[in-house]
Parts: structure tokens; sequence; C-alpha cells
């Protein structure tokens, strides 16, 4: 579905598990190293999800490690940004040519508070989300 909110020029990967055959790429255990193990699984799945996302572009896949407030180091040229929570992992990239930046989060699919979305979306997203209610 996240595909639906963003533009066509970036490139989505999800995962609604934790894929078996997911791995680390070197330097990437360090950032989880005291990690429970299903803060690992989550770590390991986005990454797995980012590369996936990655291959689409067309890049090959690389380790993907933490920059500035823990913020993800992307390839030169790419913005992107992972997410995960319970049975659900994403990330998306896209080419700094065609988009600034790219940002998501996902939380459990649970009612919010009352008043919540009114407080934090513009009149716009409140318009899509009504949008995506009807054909959902």
């Amino acid at each position: 579905m996240i595909e639906k909110i963003l533009p066509s020029q970036v490139t989505v990967a999800e995962a609604l598990s934790d894929p078996p055959d997911a791995s680390l790429f070197p330097g990437e255990e360090e950032l989880i190293r005291n990690a429970v193990e299903s803060r690992r699984k989550e770590f390991i799945t986005a990454r797995w999800c980012a590369r996936r996302a990655l291959g689409e572009l067309g890049l090959a896949p690389v380790p993907i490690l933490k920059g500035e407030r823990g913020a993800p180091i992307w390839p030169r040229g790419v913005v992107g940004s992972m997410t995960h929570c319970v049975g659900y992992r994403a990330a998306v990239v896209a080419r700094r040519a065609d988009v600034l930046t790219v940002g998501i989060d996902a939380e459990p699919h649970d009612p919010l508070p009352d008043r919540v979305l009114e407080t934090i979306a513009l009149a716009t997203e409140l318009q899509r989300e009504r949008e995506l209610r009807e054909t959902s």
C-alpha cells in the first residue's frame, strides 16, 4: 500500500515477516551487537528491504550503516528511509536527482486516539486518507 502514497520515482520494498535468508553485510553487525533478537530481526529485514529497493534502481547491494543521529547512510546520489514495527518492515529509496528526500514511518494498524490525526495531518493528507478508506 505504501507505494500508493509515494511519487513514482520512489522504489519500495516491504516485508510482512522476516525472511530466513536475510543477512547482514560487513559493518552492520556492529550496529546491533547488543540488541535483543526481535530488534535484530527488524534491523536485518529492514536492510534486506533496502537492498531490494536499491536493486529496483539498478544499484548493487551495499552495507547500510548509520550516520548522524542514527540515520541510514545511503549510496551516493540516493535518498531513502527504512521503517519497522510489529509485522511490517519497509524501505523506500530514490535517486537524489529525482527526489530531494523521502521519509516513511510505520506503526501498528490500530485506531489513533481521538483528535490525533487532525492534529498531525495536513488538509491534503486528511483528504487522501479519506480517499484511501473509500477504495479499500
